[in-house]
């Protein structure tokens, strides 16, 4: 399976050198299956699977920097200011394309170029002859300085950068490569060519969300729905009182340093029996992005995407031929994650046994790393808020659960819980301990660990891409400042001769397998379904320093009727960026919708960026049915040549087109027709503000604002449906690429048309409350971004989050 691609390999299509060339060999990737255990929470295994679209399906925001101004003419030609010390070519695993990087500065000899180079696939490196940069196409160069190399012996401090050519395409236009530069592969954008002229624009930064960072880099959550539960990867750590933040101060997030051994327990779809188990212990510093998990023990069928080389893949029926039969039950592995780079550890075999927390480097066979760009650490109160995109949080309350104490077996125990819904629209349970041993005798002298409210039982979902889990944490520490040793190990083994290379491919038996993006889904459905009726926002935090917000309260149905007769239909918030209005109309037999964009602005270019409503076939939430075929979807383009105002047309959304191929966007426009001139919908419209000069009287919602963008129309379905399973997406340009988020999402509320005279027809009064809430919460939702100058970036084509727990 392919699950993450190294930074150079998410770069655009380049031009070719020609030189004497050395063959870089091909390097085993680090993912072992006894490391797979270790991916095992909220949207672990959704990022993964999209590789890189983790991050631009989730990231998709406006992102720019003040690095563009640090340019010079010198580097606009060569993308560095240090000699030209060689060059590596190689087939870029997202584009199918050739690429080409130059190494820079005297440091690099051609054992090291070599190396390097042979981490891309196909790479050929050669030794004094830099890129070519004369296509028309190219738009710049990828810099990004190497010098802290694991040489720290050297006494001579070394010069090395990478400058990686871009180029525009069908799918990268000059914002979206300097975005993937700056954000993703965390380097500078020297644009040359037809990019120079405006790479420097504008654009938000780090200090755009100054009032949520404390001082020193603290405190910064990843963009997208990725920062629904996790830190950026360069924050410097979190704190327990970041600024002006839901959570601020609460006793119940996560304390920052700390230990506690976990039990994981595996369970498929429709059954509570075990599938896989896993034990260890697992290290926090929080405060500082820093994690460490030693797995002692996995047992059964790991079912999850991104898995690396197997020697005993199921195949019975149970598992549809899909996870890894692991039997582990000696030994140890590690993996530390520190900012935006995750490594995993073997031990040697044939030496005294590794012990938890083991810090002889002297004992680990080998090291190797990943970068995790966008993805950091877990924030302490991922659970507690809504912060991030996609994503919504319920806190329950308390209740009695039976907890597996380690010594005494099952105990009662408080649980105080909140639910954390994703994107996919499933959820996490996080149950922290309600009753600390010094809740009721209050004892001014009590030690930390006696009030505190620790986490003990956490329940991930699937999320479509392996069996449900319950984790559950005993034998909890509180770690100081003294034991950040646990987390030196990689340095110290550095220290000590050794290396941890970067892979990006792996070889499983004969077969070397390239990191890239999934060209097929494999949909593992869930227990832990976000189920309508069960599912109310609550976002309480216990912070003694935020103030809740106001809910609506509705208690006059006569009240709801006017609320509803406000709307010309009732509507649906589907999340902070799309509200759809919806009515059945008896006398045409159609559905009338309304679909209102959110926070839509126009690109570098003046265009505002694509727009897309897809009809699912199933209620499986899939960019194309897993069976096979295409989905219809209402493309809603503003190119050029199209006119002032956004175009609504009818195409086809292609199974290649989530590899980003360039062919299969150029079909879906050849594919798209006028959705006005279709048989199956009329009364189309598309309002725009941001963009028409004309005057525009919106009369259809009140929902709606000068950043939104409304879509309309009639669509014949005869009798009325009972559902309609929809996704929507939101492009990063105006010409079909990535999308900087994207939902599943289902519409049920089709109560009869308003007549023309106003009436409103009678219809369920459940229905009617709710859609009056609804719309309540829809009028004055906004979404804030979080934007900034160091955001990272992962790039492919259905992106999730990644959270390491």
């Amino acid at each position: 399976m392919k699950f993450l691609a190294s930074t150079a390999s998410l770069l655009a299509t380049t031009a070719l050198s020609s030189s004497t060339t050395t063959d870089a060999a091909k390097a085993p990737h680090p993912l072992h299956p006894k490391f797979r255990s270790q991916l095992k929470c909220p949207y672990a295994e959704n990022w993964l699977t999209k590789g890189a679209e983790a991050a631009a399906n989730e990231l998709g925001i406006d992102i720019s920097s003040t690095h563009q101004q640090q340019q010079n003419n010198n580097r606009k030609l060569l993308g560095s200011d240090l000699p030209i010390a060689g060059s590596c070519t190689y087939n870029n695993s997202w584009t199918g394309d050739k690429s080409c990087m130059n190494f820079h500065g005297e440091s690099w000899t051609l054992d090291a170029m070599v190396e390097r180079c042979s981490s891309e696939q196909d790479g050929v490196a050669s030794q004094g002859v830099g890129c070519e940069d004369t296509s028309d196409d190219v738009s710049g160069w990828c810099v990004k300085d190497v010098s802290t190399a694991a040489t720290s012996m050297m006494s001579v401090p070394e010069m090395k950068e990478e400058a990686s050519l871009m180029m525009v395409s069908a799918m990268a236009s000059c914002d979206n490569n300097k975005m993937a530069c700056e954000a993703f592969v965390q380097g500078t954008f020297v644009a040359i060519g037809s990019c120079a002229s405006g790479a420097a624009g504008g654009g938000s930064s780090a200090s755009d969300q100054a009032d949520m960072t404390m001082e020193g880099n603290k405190c910064i959550i990843a963009p997208g729905a990725i920062g629904a539960a996790h830190q950026a990867g360069f924050s410097e750590g979190y704190s327990t009182s970041c600024p002006n933040t839901p959570a601020q101060d609460s006793p119940y997030m996560w304390p920052l340093k700390w230990a506690a051994n976990f039990q994981t327990k595996n369970m498929g779809f429709g059954s509570d029996d075990i599938k896989f188990e896993s034990r260890g212990r697992t290290f926090y510093a929080l405060d500082k992005n820093w994690k460490r998990s030693d797995t002692t023990y996995q047992l059964g069928t790991l079912r999850t995407v991104g898995q690396g080389p197997c020697e005993n893949i199921a195949g019975d029926s149970d598992t549809n031929g899909f996870g890894c039969v692991l039997n582990n039950t000696d030994g140890m592995s590690t993996m530390i994650h520190k900012g935006g780079t995750m490594y995993f550890i073997d031990w040697k075999e044939d030496t005294a046994p590794p012990v938890v927390g083991e810090s002889d480097v002297s004992k680990i066979e080998g090291c190797s790393k990943i970068n995790m760009a966008v993805v950091g650490n877990i924030r302490s109160d991922w659970y507690l808020d809504r912060r991030g995109d996609d994503t919504d949080v319920q806190y329950l309350g308390d209740q009695h659960v039976f907890y597996p104490d380690p010594d005494e077996g099952p105990i009662p125990m408080l649980a105080k819980q909140w639910r954390k819904k994703d994107f996919a629209s499933q959820y996490f349970t996080m149950s922290m301990l309600g009753n600390p041993p010094n809740k009721v005798d209050k004892m001014a002298d009590a030690s930390v660990e006696d009030n505190m409210h620790w986490p003990m039982i956490l329940n991930i979902p699937g999320e479509g891409f392996g069996d449900d889990m319950l984790q559950v944490y005993t034998n909890h520490e509180l770690l100081t400042d003294e034991d950040d040793d646990l987390f030196m190990i990689v340095e110290k083994y550095i220290e000590s001769g050794g290396e941890c290379p970067e892979r990006n491919s792996f070889i499983n038996g004969d077969e070397e397998v390239v990191v890239g993006p999934p060209v097929q889904e494999v949909h593992i459905p869930s227990n832990l379904e976000v189920e309508e009726a069960s599912w109310t926002t609550n976002e309480y935090t216990f912070s003694p320093v935020w103030q809740v917000p106001m809910k609506p309260v509705v208690t006059d149905m006569g009240a709801v009727a006017s609320v509803s007769a406000a709307m010309s239909k009732p509507a649906t918030e589907v999340s902070d960026r799309v509200t759809v209005e919806s009515c059945y109309d008896e006398a045409t037999k159609s559905i009338d919708m309304s679909f209102h964009f959110h926070d839509i602005d126009p690109t570098a270019n003046g265009r505002l960026p694509w727009m897309a409503i897809g009809y699912r076939s199933s209620e499986v939430c899939a960019m194309t049915p897993p069976s096979g075929g295409v989905t219809p979807i209402v493309l809603v383009t503003h190119l050029e040549g199209e006119g002032e105002v956004p175009r609504a047309h009818s195409t086809s959304l292609l199974p290649t087109a989530k590899t980003l191929s360039s062919d299969a966007f150029a079909s879906m426009y050849m594919l798209a027709r006028d959705l006005g001139e279709t048989d199956d919908h009329s009364d189309v419209s598309v309002i725009a503000p941001q963009v028409s000069n004309a005057a525009v009287s919106i009369t259809r919602s009140s929902l709606t604002t000068d950043d939104t963008v409304t879509l309309n129309f009639k669509r014949a379905v005869g009798e009325k449906p009972e559902q309609l399973n929809l996704m929507y997406a939101i492009g990063m340009s105006s010409e079909l690429g990535i999308h900087t988020t994207r939902k599943c999402f289902v519409i049920n509320a089709f109560p009869a048309c308003s007549s023309p005279d106003g009436e409103v027809s009678v219809v369920d009064s459940t229905k009617m409350e709710d859609a009056a809430i609804r719309a309540t919460l829809g009028s004055s939702s906004s979404t804030v971004s979080m934007v900034s100058t160091f955001v990272t970036l992962a790039f492919s084509c259905m992106i999730g989050v990644a959270v390491w727990f």
